[in-house]
């Protein structure tokens, strides 16, 4: 111990000395050491010089982009710490945003404050204005000779459509259905007129807005399609009805129901005329797509009627004295030969069904029934055939007294008369075929445009 003592003595004499003038050594208390942290140190000078020459460079550059746009000169730049302001006046709002998109693209622009305000000076905003209308008429004025060049196609289609259309040749082809001749004549005017101005837009540089045409009226098509869907129906169905021809004018027909002479046929519905006079219009589509009946095909017609006569009566001695009566009416045809058979036996009468056959273009249908019916039941009244009602008849009948022994008979029971027969000599009707309805229909086809009926073209 006393060794350690020694040595640090020593080591202590050996140090050197402190120069007389130095300052002490300042003393770090606790309070002192926290201020110094709470103070940094400032920003390097030389830092903040290179960041504002950056900021003037960039907004000397952003400056120079925006005065070279029409609508920007009035907007003004300011940049800091890489913050770009947008001040002044734009021209409009697309001006504005243009502004804006500028400045976010400028390297070394990190944010874009965009105070930029619209300019409602009249000079201002009107000046660009006329300046494209002035644009646009300086390029018509430079496209005027293809515009005239242009207007010469879609006029030359057209009159080559319009030529093409008339050619007898067409007409020759169709001239069995007038309407298919006015179709194909109206497809080659459009279709000429399409192809003319598909080429003046490719002449004008224009073939992008043939597309959109050609598609813009596919839609329209389909739009209208679905709104007229009647009327196309029945468009389509005249077109179809006037290739197949199945029926003729003055036809006597029965379609989904109705009956009529047929008058007309036009591009939407069929005419008829009724039985007395009035005029029907049917749907085509309805037409088209009905059940018909057409009596006049076949000129040959059969009219029917029942006659029942008593159970006791000669059924076979009726038919003879039926088919007797229709052998004198002048329309009653022998071939096919009139015919009377048993339809049906009833509880108080039997049936006879009695038919024959007229021809319809000189015989009256209706008439030519009428007189027939009108003889039979003549006949059979002169040959006593007995036609009762049919239904039940209830007799009470007293019973007669007994002879007398004198052997006297009982009066006899009177007979019943005689039945009263119609005079031989009475006139026939007129069974001659009507022609009325045939000559209204004339009348009225004289004064009815687009009929699609062709008596001579060939019926299906």
């Amino acid at each position: 111990m006393p060794r350690r003592l020694a040595l640090l003595l020593c080591l202590a004499c050996l140090a050197p000395a402190p120069p007389a003038d130095a300052a002490p050594a300042p003393v770090h208390t606790p309070a002192q050491a926290q201020a110094d942290a709470a103070d940094p140190p400032g920003p390097d000078p030389a830092v903040v010089a290179a960041l504002r020459d950056a900021d003037r460079a960039v907004q000397e550059r952003l400056a120079a982009r925006l005065a070279v746009i029409p609508g920007l000169e009035k907007a003004r730049v300011e940049v800091s710490g890489g913050v770009a302001t947008l001040r002044g006046l734009a021209a409009d709002d697309a001006r504005r945003q243009l502004a804006a998109t500028i400045a976010g693209q400028t390297q070394d622009v990190v944010l874009v404050e965009n105070r930029l305000e619209l300019d409602t000076d009249v000079r201002t905003r009107s000046a660009p204005v006329f300046a494209a209308a002035a644009e646009r008429l300086r390029n018509l004025v430079a496209a005027l000779p293809l515009l005239l060049v242009a207007a010469a196609i879609v006029l030359a289609a057209w009159w080559l459509g319009r030529w093409l259309s008339l050619r007898p040749g067409l007409q020759r082809r169709m001239r069995r259905n007038p309407f298919l001749v006015d179709l194909a004549r109206q497809a080659i005017r459009i279709g000429a007129l399409l192809a003319g101005l598909v080429l003046a837009l490719d002449l004008l540089d224009a073939g992008a807005l043939v597309g959109a045409l050609l598609g813009t009226a596919g839609v329209v098509g389909i739009a209208v399609g679905f709104a007229f869907r009647d009327v196309a129906e029945n468009y389509i169905a005249g077109i179809l009805l006037s290739l197949r021809q199945p029926f003729a004018p003055h036809d006597h027909v029965v379609i989904d129901g109705h009956e009529g002479k047929v008058a007309a046929l036009t591009s939407r519905a069929t005419i008829l005329v009724t039985l007395d006079g009035n005029h029907l219009r049917l749907p085509n589509a309805l037409v088209f797509k009905g059940v018909m009946l057409n009596y006049s095909r076949n000129p040959r017609r059969q009219f029917a009627f029942e006659a029942g006569i008593a159970n006791d009566a000669s059924v076979s001695r009726a038919q003879r004295v039926a088919r007797e009566a229709l052998a004198r009416i002048d329309g009653i045809l022998d071939d096919p030969a009139p015919a009377v058979l048993v339809a049906a036996l009833g509880e108080s009468t039997t049936n006879l069904r009695i038919s024959a056959w007229i021809d319809q273009g000189d015989t009256s249908f209706a008439a030519a029934r009428s007189e027939a019916i009108r003889l039979v039941k003549r006949a059979f009244q002169e040959h006593g055939i007995d036609m009762p009602d049919p239904g039940y008849r209830i007799e009470l009948r007293q019973a007669a007294p007994e002879p007398e022994a004198t052997g006297a008979t009982p009066p006899a029971r009177p007979a019943p008369p005689a039945p009263h027969a119609e005079p031989e000599a009475e006139a026939s009707a007129d069974l001659r075929a009507e022609h009325h309805i045939d000559r209204q229909i004339d009348r009225d086809h004289a004064a009815t445009a687009g009929n699609l009926l062709d008596p001579d073209a060939p019926r299906e």
